[in-house]
């Protein structure tokens, strides 16, 4: 599959708080960057021959993959999310007064969250928890823990040189 940028969807111009000149400079560069890599990487990963391909190999292009694969995406979430100040919709607020005891709890929580990155590169990110059945807020210092967007479908891990599997079910979060 061959990845391209979606059109920015806000216009640079009207957001507060950010110079039209930075987002679009992080958009063209960070996000653009990430999709050009991603497809570079999927052409590399087309090529391999998994059966005779080292093991760092093959580790390095998926974990490049999976960084490239979250950068995209969670730029396309970032950037949807520009625009005019606005509260959110009343169901989304609904749900966040559930999950963290109020909107402003949750606003407070969140901003904080973004301020402790200190001016780093990372991310603060509304998820949500099949487990717990609500919504969290999580930090992210980089774009390779997981897949954004994804529910978890199948977990193995090598430990002491002995495979544990875990088959679990997909659980979507309520619309």
């Amino acid at each position: 599959m061959t990845y391209t940028m979606k059109p920015l969807s806000c216009d640079p111009s009207r957001v507060r708080g950010m110079s039209e000149r930075m987002i679009i400079s992080h958009y063209e560069n960070n996000y653009g960057g990430a999709v050009k890599r991603l497809n570079l990487i999927d052409e590399k990963l087309a090529e391999l021959d998994y059966a005779t391909a080292p093991g760092f190999l093959l580790n390095g292009l998926k974990r490049e993959q999976l960084i490239a694969t979250n950068s995209m995406i969670l730029h396309e979430v970032f950037f949807d999310g520009l625009g005019d100040e606005s509260e959110p919709a009343t169901s989304l607020t609904e749900v966040l007064t559930r999950d963290f005891g109020s909107y402003e709890r949750w606003r407070a929580e969140f901003v904080a969250m973004g301020k402790a990155l200190g001016g780093g590169s990372g991310w603060v990110l509304v998820t949500w928890s099949p487990r717990d059945r609500q919504l969290l807020n999580q930090w992210a210092s980089d774009h390779c823990h997981t897949l954004a967007g994804r529910g978890l479908r199948r977990a193995e891990e090598n430990w002491r040189g002995r495979k544990q599997r875990d088959f679990t079910r997909s659980v979507e979060a309520p619309a």
